[in-house]
């Protein structure tokens, strides 16, 4: 494989049924795609775009090379991202995705750049939080697989299947690269309220860790638990968590 990486991500889009007032932008887990965050466009209000970000390796573009690393993922989505910022916006990640959300938030501020009116992150630790948990990408892959089990969020019978698991590591592997091995430089707190959401039972991470994301902004910043584990949104807690990303993008308007 080519170290050349030439395929940009994709966005896909749920339209706004009205105009659009604010365009919500996803950054899905690691190895995630955009098709379980498609739920979201019924839940938001009519005047909200859903704009989820497809990297490379996955679902449409799965037989292009991942990223491997926070510096080219994060001037390929300026690229992608930079004509659909002409309308006030705000990010949203989960896990892997919420940490490619402050860094893009942050990158945005030095270039002076338009940025996002606020930033919802889930079910990740803040940034300046040191990492305890082993680095899962170095992994073997039976190792990986047992950490999904532990995990939650992907089916036993995709757990089972050895070509789907030939199809899903690869691009896992290489997010996890980037969430593991990226430094966090300390900047000036951004000036956007910041809601973090999170499972009460997620092992991966703890909620002080979760609670430490109000010291990235100046502005008004909300800290929520729901029952479940770290794929709590797309559990019995998913109507919860469809209602406080409603509400969080609802006040940035």
């Amino acid at each position: 494989m080519s170290s050349r990486q030439s395929t940009l991500p994709a966005l896909v889009t749920v339209p706004a049924q009205a105009g659009v007032r604010l365009r919500l932008f996803v950054f899905p887990h690691a190895g995630g795609g955009a098709f379980p965050y498609r739920f979201l466009g019924a839940s938001l209000p009519p005047w909200i775009e859903l704009a989820i970000v497809q990297l490379p390796g996955r679902e449409t573009l799965f037989l292009d090379p991942p990223f491997r690393a926070m510096g080219p993922l994060l001037e390929a989505l300026e690229t992608v991202l930079g004509p659909h910022l002409d309308a006030p916006f705000a990010f949203l990640g989960h896990s892997f995705g919420s940490h490619v959300a402050f860094q893009l938030a942050c990158t945005l501020r030095r270039k002076g750049a338009p940025t996002p009116r606020g930033l919802i992150v889930s079910g990740s630790r803040a940034p300046q939080i040191p990492r305890w948990r082993p680095q899962l990408h170095a992994m073997s892959n039976e190792q990986l697989i047992d950490e999904l089990r532990r995990y939650g969020g992907t089916p036993q019978a995709v757990l089972e299947s050895r070509e789907m698991m030939d199809l899903f590591l690869p691009p896992l592997r290489a997010d996890l690269s980037i969430f593991e091995t990226y430094e966090y430089t300390p900047e000036e707190p951004l000036s956007v309220p910041i809601t973090a959401l999170g499972g009460r039972s997620d092992h991966t991470v703890k909620p002080d860790e979760i609670e430490a994301w109000g010291e990235l902004t100046r502005g008004p910043f909300e800290a929520l638990f729901f029952g479940g584990g770290h794929f709590y949104l797309f559990e019995s807690s998913r109507p919860l968590f469809e209602a406080a990303v409603a509400d969080a993008a609802s006040a940035l308007v």
